[in-house]
């Protein structure tokens, strides 16, 4: 996977990272598996996103200042991922890893807010027969993951180990068909009546 940022971007923190750059959108040559980075401070960053979508499966919002709607709009254009444009080399280097991996990079601050507000507008009710074949320790390490509780603090809370919490928590990716917890939440939603349902 190759990532591409346009060449006024290539600029002070930015030249930690590897990249390879571009001119224009239209003109990039890629394959579709790789990554293009677009910084939110360009005033047509929407419209860059859809070009960009019709040539690579793989985008990056980079912003200087998190905002739930403009990641919301970067999502439903098409990106894997928002991430700050001054991230350390090791923040940037985890994102290209997710989204390599096919996963999507959301930054905590945000998470909570976006997994209760696409809650609010999913249907539950496909989930509703997976949520009864769970078992209880299933639904104890689902619960930690509604909750926001890492594997270490979910394995604490109920006296395993944290390569069990590991193994539960694939499971559950498995059951409800999502590629990572970011998946599974926006699969599931944040929805108290779910959490009595557990």
């Amino acid at each position: 996977m190759r990532h591409f940022i346009a060449e006024k971007d290539l600029q002070g923190a930015l030249t930690q990272y590897s990249w390879s750059s571009y001119s224009s959108v239209n003109e990039l040559k890629c394959d579709s598996s790789d990554c293009v980075w677009i910084m939110a401070s360009d005033k047509s960053w929407r419209q860059l996103l859809i070009e960009a979508k019709q040539k690579v499966d793989n985008l990056v919002l980079l912003t200087y200042k998190y905002d739930r709607l403009e990641m919301q709009t970067a999502l439903m254009l098409g990106a894997r991922a928002y991430c700050h444009a001054l991230g350390t080399q090791s923040l940037l280097s985890s994102v290209a890893r997710v989204i390599e991996a096919g996963g999507m990079w959301l930054p905590n601050e945000l998470l909570t807010v976006t997994t209760s507000n696409v809650a609010a507008n999913l249907q539950t009710k496909r989930n509703l027969p997976v949520l009864r074949e769970l078992t209880n320790r299933e639904k104890d390490v689902l619960n930690g993951i509604l909750e926001g509780l890492s594997n270490k603090e979910i394995a604490r809370e109920h006296g395993i180990t944290e390569r069990t919490v590991k193994e539960y928590v694939g499971t559950l990716l498995h059951k409800f068909e999502a590629k990572d917890r970011i998946s599974l939440l926006l699969r599931i939603g944040e929805f108290s009546h779910l959490k009595d349902a557990l």
